[in-house]
C-alpha cells in the first residue's frame, strides 16, 4: 500500500501482463505464501494497515458489511521494510486530516503483484495491472480503487528524505513508472529477486533497487529538462510569428500551426504548457499593437480612424474590437482619442 506528470501516468493503459511469477532455489521462501485472502473485520483490518503502512480508511465492497478479505504481511527485505498487501475491498484511502494526524515519513514502491488497482493522486489517476510500478507519497492525499476485486501489491516503503536525496524532487507527490523502460523491468526483476531469497543472500539487493530507481529518475529528470528547454524555444518562436504576422486578418491558430509544421492540437498543447492559449495570445499582440496606434494617434502622430487602426491591426470586426480592448485596458478606443 503506498501513497499517489513521469513518467506520468505511464502505468495507465498498459496492455494485460501475467502476475509476476518467479521459481525460488532450493531453500527461498516463495513470494506468496505470506499473501492470502482470509476474511478479516473492516476495523481489524484498518488497524493492521496503519501498524504497517499509516492511517488510511478501508471501504468493504457492496456485498460485504463489515469484512474485507485479505492480509497484510510485513516483512525486511535487503534492509527495506516491505509489506506484501492483498485485500478485496470497495477503496483504500488516505485524507488530508489523516497526513495530518499521521505525518508522512515514506514513499512506498508498488509492485501490482496481481490483480488490478486504481490510484488517486494529485490530479492524476492511474490504472494498475499485474506488473506495473508505482512510486506513490504519502504526503498527499490518495485513494486506492479496487472495486470488490482481489489484489495483491508489494509495497518497499523507502524514508521520504532518503528517497529524496537518491531520486531528486521528481519522485515526489505520486509517480506511475513506464513499465516498458528497462530500468523499469529491471527494478521489477530485482524485487522479485529480493522477495524469493532468504537472508544474507537478498543483503545487497536493497541497495539495487535503490540505484535502479535513482538512474530511472535522474534520466527522466534530464529527459523532461530537454523537453521544456524545447517547448519553449518552440513557444518562443510562435510568438515571434505571431507578432510579425498579427496584423493579418487570416492569422488564427490554423495558419500558424502550418507555419510552424505541427498539428493544430500539438500546437494548443505547446501554449497550454505555458498557461496560454494560440488564440488569446494572438488576440492580447492585436490590443496592444492597436493600443499603441492609438497613443501614436493622441500625440498628433496617427490620424488614422478607430475603425481604420482596428482593421489595420487584424480586427474584422468591430464591436468585438470595442469589447475586448475595453476588457484589457479599461478604457474604450475613443477615449484615447486626441
Amino acid at each position: 500500500m503506498g501513497r499517489s506528470q513521469s513518467p506520468s501516468s505511464q502505468a495507465a493503459g498498459m496492455p494485460r501482463s501475467r502476475p509476476v511469477e518467479v521459481s525460488p532455489p532450493p531453500g527461498s521462501r516463495p513470494l506468496r505464501a505470506s499473501a492470502r485472502f482470509a476474511p478479516i473485520p473492516v476495523d481489524a483490518y484498518a488497524a493492521r494497515l496503519q501498524a504497517v503502512c499509516g492511517a488510511f480508511s478501508v471501504e468493504p465492497a457492496a456485498r460485504r458489511e463489515a469484512t474485507v478479505e485479505g492480509d497484510i504481511t510485513l516483512l525486511s527485505a535487503g534492509g527495506i521494510d516491505t509489506a506484501i498487501v492483498s485485500l478485496d475491498a470497495q477503496s483504500v484511502a488516505r485524507t488530508a486530516r489523516m497526513i495530518r494526524q499521521d505525518p508522512a515519513e515514506h514513499l512506498f514502491l508498488l509492485l501490482q503483484d496481481s490483480g488490478t488497482s486504481g490510484i488517486r493522486q494529485g490530479d492524476q489517476e492511474v490504472r494498475l495491472r499485474a506488473g506495473d510500478l508505482y512510486l506513490a507519497d504519502s504526503a498527499c492525499p490518495s485513494e486506492f480503487i479496487y472495486n470488490g476485486r482481489r489484489s495483491r501489491q508489494i509495497s518497499l516503503h523507502l524514508p521520504r528524505d532518503l528517497a529524496r536525496r537518491r531520486l531528486g524532487e521528481t519522485c515526489l507527490g505520486g509517480v506511475g513508472l513506464d513499465r516498458t523502460d528497462p530500468l523499469c523491468v529491471a527494478v521489477r526483476a530485482v524485487v522479485t529477486k529480493l522477495l524469493s531469497l532468504e537472508m544474507p543472500a537478498q543483503s545487497s539487493l536493497g541497495e539495487t533497487v535503490l540505484d535502479l530507481l535513482a538512474a530511472y529518475f535522474h534520466h527522466w529528470e534530464r529527459q523532461s529538462a530537454a523537453q521544456d528547454r524545447q517547448r519553449e524555444s518552440l513557444y518562443a518562436e510562435a510568438c515571434r510569428l505571431i507578432s510579425r504576422h498579427a496584423c493579418e486578418p487570416g492569422l488564427d491558430i490554423d495558419s500558424l500551426a502550418s507555419r510552424l509544421g505541427l498539428s493544430r492540437r500539438s500546437l494548443q498543447r505547446h501554449f497550454e504548457a505555458m498557461g496560454e492559449t494560440v488564440s488569446a495570445v494572438i488576440l492580447r499582440t492585436r490590443l496592444d499593437l492597436a493600443h499603441r496606434r492609438l497613443l501614436a494617434r493622441q500625440d498628433g502622430e496617427d490620424m488614422s480612424s478607430i475603425a481604420a487602426i482596428a482593421y489595420d491591426t487584424g480586427f474584422n470586426d468591430l464591436s468585438h474590437f470595442y469589447r475586448t480592448f475595453r476588457t484589457r485596458f479599461g478604457t474604450a478606443p475613443g477615449a484615447l482619442r486626441g
